[in-house]
């Protein structure tokens, strides 16, 4: 068959189509194939170069922990016949070589997270061996190394525990070795002892307060510019106490009496001087002993007009007084002590007319400041609340809030003598005089400022015994006060009957008396004061010619006391190392707790005898505790705590709520790696 010239055109021009399509990819697949080939090649020296990374890797963490514990870049290189990391990483022969070391976090079940714990003991290692030609690639693995060679420190023997310091702990060996809170040896509150340790007071003793090392006593009985009117005796801390009067004020017929560090406050009955500051550090007349009267207050009427009814109570805080006279609170100004002192917004009402308040006692609660004032008299509230916050606003400068004890007609007698507020302001304790058919110490639910309520209820009449509250039985209080929220005591000190009454105030509803001393002169007066290495004690005024201060030493009611602390001793482990955890077997009871601080530093001229400690706890500061075991911060910034180092120790803290029983330290255990 003859082909046309067209039709043969057509076919070529086919052939040519396919030709252009088909020999390009032909073409480019014997490129890949070579390229591919090449690629290949390159991939296989790279995982070589990986392993070989990885040698070095390996050889340096056998050499010391010290070698790849160091965050950073590094790179492979061959000293000898040995693999060693350099720093940062190098480009041989077309290929970058990295070994990249960083931290690594655990969760709180001890995983491997993303966040967390730091551990000191493990680093994450990146190898990655890159190239540019024929075609950009890398090769890239992960790796873990930890610490292998590892040691431990461990104290678990009574020789261990009693080399230590021992703060109100004790070192038993009931089972080979242990830390408890030391043994109560001292006083107990519901078993009370008079100690011997007293002073003969200048004056009639009317009220005493006290703060740690110092007792303030008003002893003003008449007006008499020979009558000794305030007491500051000093207290020292040995075991036992010695009482040194170091001085007083002459000339005021006194009934109430506050202190301070430095200054002392009498109510006094003078005309224009109802309270008295006395500046503690002064003298007028040191041989006699005679302190330096530095500022005063005298009552004022809202017109500025002097009044000249008595003071009956003064309570001081946050630079301001506070004084009753009469059935009028007055505020005064303290942002200095020196000469007359102003008042402080309007006088408050708060009784009737010829009534007067036994006590005072104030609080700051949700940014409100409020007086409880204890009520002497015909008014029917024993107790009142005054909100004293803002002088210039009438709803923050008024009485806000009262109850009357016994509503029922149970008493015509009730009236308030003392009175305490816990810190939250939710309770006050206050105490009444006495009557035969009605109680004598109550607890009242303050919660409700505006409507406060007595904790278990009103007494009924017929009978009025039940109801909330304590009965006396035949004491007459002249004073109360809590020794302790914490072990839930109160004491309540008068004349007739059992004149020192120690009330359990667990049950607030219906105190119980735990324990008690006869004292047949009468008690006028008591304070009581927890020191701050936990020694606790009670200061009485007692009707003794002469008149006395004595003291009764109190503490928990149980065989342990409710704090203390071991601090281990130095333990040199010979060569700086890294401490990774520390692990402690423990007993911790309901109501006691046991935590840690770690303290741990370098040698000093190769030794550890006089280096000194700074104790960390989780967050390597000193603000927090270790609540169990735990891994150690790390921190090498040559400032007080160091870890890696050389020179260890060791704090527990122990406390109690239940004084009769204690958490125990069995044993603990160190990991640390050099």
């Amino acid at each position: 068959m003859v082909m046309s010239s067209g039709q043969l055109l057509l076919e070529l021009l086919l052939a040519m189509a396919i030709s252009a399509i088909i020999l390009p990819a032909l073409l480019m697949g014997f490129v890949v194939t070579r390229e591919g080939r090449a690629q290949q090649q390159q991939r296989f020296d790279a995982t070589t170069k990986s392993r070989d990374a990885y040698d070095a890797v390996r050889t340096a963490r056998e050499r010391g922990w010290q070698f790849v514990s160091t965050n950073g870049i590094y790179h492979p290189i061959l000293v000898g016949n040995t693999w060693e990391l350099a720093t940062g990483s190098a480009t041989i022969d077309g290929y970058t070589e990295s070994v990249t070391v960083t931290d690594v976090f655990r969760d709180a079940q001890g995983n491997i997270a993303e966040s967390g714990t730091r551990d000191p003991s493990t680093k994450r290692i990146t190898i990655r061996i890159s190239w540019n030609t024929p075609l950009p690639a890398d090769v890239t693995s992960t790796y873990y190394v930890t610490r292998f060679d590892n040691t431990v420190y461990a104290e678990s023997t009574y020789a261990d525990f009693d080399a230590g310091t021992k703060t109100h702990t004790q070192v038993t060996n009931t089972n080979g070795g242990e830390v408890t809170l030391s043994a109560n040896t001292k006083g107990q509150w519901c078993t009370p002892v008079l100690s011997s340790v007293e002073i003969n007071l200048p004056g009639t003793p009317k009220a005493v307060t006290a703060v740690e090392g110092q007792i303030y006593v008003s002893t003003g009985a008449t007006t008499d510019s020979n009558q000794d009117s305030f007491a500051h005796v000093l207290v020292s801390n040995a075991d036992p106490p010695v009482f040194t009067l170091r001085g007083k004020i002459k000339g005021y017929k006194t009934s109430a009496v506050y202190g301070e560090p430095n200054w002392g406050y009498v109510a006094t009955t003078h005309d224009t001087r109802e309270v008295v500051i006395i500046n503690l550090n002064q003298f007028d007349d040191e041989p006699n002993k005679i302190y330096h009267q530095e500022g005063y207050f005298n009552t004022v009427n809202d017109s500025g007009n002097s009044v000249s009814t008595d003071a009956d109570t003064v309570f001081v805080f946050n630079d301001r007084g506070y004084v009753t006279a009469g059935n009028y609170l007055y505020v005064f100004d303290l942002s200095s002590r020196s000469g007359s002192r102003s008042k402080v917004g309007k006088r408050i009402q708060f009784a009737n007319s010829g009534d007067t308040a036994g006590d005072i006692y104030g609080r700051v609660i949700d940014g409100h400041t409020y007086i409880f004032i204890a009520i002497q008299g015909s008014t029917p509230e024993e107790l009142k609340i005054a909100d004293v916050t803002n002088p210039s606003d009438t709803n923050q400068w008024k009485i806000v809030g009262g109850i009357n004890i016994e509503p029922n007609n149970c008493s015509t007698l009730e009236s308030g003598k003392a009175i305490f507020v816990n810190p939250a302001g939710t309770r006050a304790y206050i105490s009444s005089t006495n009557d035969a058919s009605f109680k004598e110490y109550f607890t009242i639910d303050t919660t409700n400022k505006t409507s406060p309520s007595l904790v278990g209820g009103f007494a009924t009449n017929p009978p009025c015994t039940n109801g909330g509250g304590y009965e006396a039985n035949g004491m007459n209080p002249e004073q109360s006060v809590i020794v302790s929220l914490l072990e839930n005591r109160a004491i309540l000190v008068g004349v007739s009957g059992e004149e020192y009454q120690m009330l359990n105030i667990t049950d607030e509803a219906h105190p119980a008396r735990c324990g008690g001393l006869q004292y047949n002169n009468g008690l006028y007066g008591v304070a009581a004061v927890r020191e701050a290495d936990g020694d606790a004690f009670a200061y009485i005024i007692t009707g003794d010619n002469p008149r006395k201060l004595k003291m009764i030493q109190g503490g928990p009611d149980g065989p342990y006391l409710e704090s203390g602390t071991y601090e281990s001793k130095t333990v040199d482990i010979g060569s700086t190392a890294t401490f990774n955890r520390f692990e402690a077997t423990a007993d911790v009871p309901v109501n006691t707790t046991l935590t840690y601080q770690i303290a741990i530093t370098d040698a000093v001229s190769n030794s550890c005898n006089d280096v000194a400690f700074t104790f960390v706890g989780p967050d390597g500061t000193s603000n927090t505790y270790f609540a169990t075991s735990s891994a150690i911060p790390i921190s090498d910034d040559n400032n007080g705590y160091e870890n890696p180092g050389r020179c260890l120790r060791y704090r527990a803290y122990l406390t109690t709520t239940n004084y009769y029983v204690s958490p125990i330290l069995r044993d603990i255990l160190f990991n640390y790696s050099p």
